[in-house]
This record gives C-alpha cells, structure tokens and sequence, in this order.
C-alpha cells in the first residue's frame, strides 16, 4: 500500500506551485504516481520526488508532457516551466527564450537546437513520433531518429531538421530561421573539431535535392544552402553540379 501524500508548503514558490499544479493535474485525471511514472518512461520515485516539489530539472520534464497527457493548459505549464527556469538561470544572464521559447534566431548551441526542436513540437500538438512520420515528407523521417534526437544523443543533418520542422507545420520563410539556426550550431561544432563522413554528407546532399523536387525550393533551399555550407568540402568530382 502506498505512503500517503504529504501535503505542499504553503506559499508562493516556483517548485511548489509547479508540483502543485501536476498534482492537480494527476488527480483530475484520475491517474496515479505509478501509472504516470509508466507513460513518461520514468521511475515512480522521480514521479514522487517531483509531487513533492524537489528537481528543477525534473519539474520542468513533466511540465512539459502533463498538458497533453491530462489535458492542461499549455500556457499554464509554459508560464510555471518560465517561473522555474528565470530562476535556475539568472546567475547565468542566459534569455529565458534560448530555454523555453520557440525562436531559432536565439539558438546557438545543439542544447538549445535540441531543446528549440522539443518546444516546436509542444507548440504543434505535440505529435507522436507515428505522426510526425505521417506529417514528413513521403513519410520520411524515421521515428528512432528523431526519438534519439530529442532525447540529446545525437544532432540531426540538415536533412532531418527540414523534415521534422515540416511535419511541425512550420513553411517557408519561417523555416529559413531553422535552417540558418543548424548552420550557426553546425559551424561552431566544426570549430570544436566535429568533422562529417564524406560519404554521409553526400548522401544527405542527393537526399535534400529530391526534397526540393517534392516541397519546392522556398522551403528547402535554404536547408540545401546550409547543408553545402557546413560540408561542401566533400563534394567529390563526381557529384553532380
């Protein structure tokens, strides 16, 4: 039998407002920490410990789900989410937009790519990965793909980006501010080191081509553009012009 719940502080507190309102949330859909703990992937304890107000980070992960899992308000969550994060990050000076917002022109770092991405598909209903195949072009982006990218383990090509901010609903000329945010990231990856594998980078170079025959060349010309950017270098003799 499980521990009954203690009751939150009283009070005005970032964390204790955000668990106060996932508790709600939880209790008006009828769910239980175990069951909540199932359909987000996660352990029943870090369920609690977020019940109870405890993790930033933590928080912030369920604030970003609890909406579309138990049909609450996205600006609520957006509005707690901004709350915990002014507050973890002030002592950084970083924008609060670079976290939270969905605005590309602000990212620079694959952390924020990763993240912007991750809000971008918030602000589209957030799709399931089944959908956001369905949503692509030819249904061509792979679901473990884009699951490993949102997750952090990987960076996606250019390719994938065009791909996935399409399945998003985003179209030209707003995705042209995706497409210049993969360069900036892109770019400073090469400056730290990061090389692509020739025969990767011209694969996804055919690939962006046949793209720009199916959508036209607004939306991925300039995915195309920062693609060459980044790896034109490794255009061999043979590719065609």
């Amino acid at each position: 039998m499980a521990r009954p719940e203690k009751p939150l502080p009283e009070g005005s507190d970032p964390q204790i407002d955000a668990a106060r309102w996932i508790r709600a949330l939880r209790d008006r859909a009828g769910l239980t920490n175990h069951q909540l703990a199932q359909e987000l992937g996660v352990s029943e304890s870090t369920i609690s410990r977020a019940m109870a107000g405890r993790g930033t980070n933590r928080l912030i992960r369920i604030l970003f789900v609890m909406p579309f899992m138990c049909d609450g308000s996205i600006e609520e969550s957006q509005d707690l989410m901004g709350r915990l994060s002014r507050r973890r990050r002030a002592h950084l000076r970083q924008p609060i937009e670079g976290v939270l917002g969905c605005d590309p022109d602000l990212i620079t770092t694959p952390a924020e790519l990763v993240r912007g991405m991750r809000v971008l598909r918030i602000h589209a209903g957030q799709p399931s990965l089944a959908e956001l195949k369905r949503r692509s072009p030819n249904r061509t982006l792979a679901p473990t793909t884009i699951n490993e990218i949102l997750l952090g383990q990987r960076l996606p090509s250019a390719l994938v980006l065009a791909r996935f901010v399409m399945a998003c609903g985003v179209e030209a000329p707003e995705s042209d501010r995706w497409a210049r945010a993969w360069r900036r990231v892109m770019f400073s990856q090469q400056q730290n080191g990061w090389k692509s594998k020739a025969p990767f980078s011209r694969m996804i170079r055919f690939q962006l081509v046949e793209m720009e025959a199916d959508v036209g060349s607004a939306f991925a010309g300039p995915f195309q553009e920062a693609h060459e950017e980044i790896n034109g270098h490794l255009a061999g003799p043979s590719d065609p012009d």
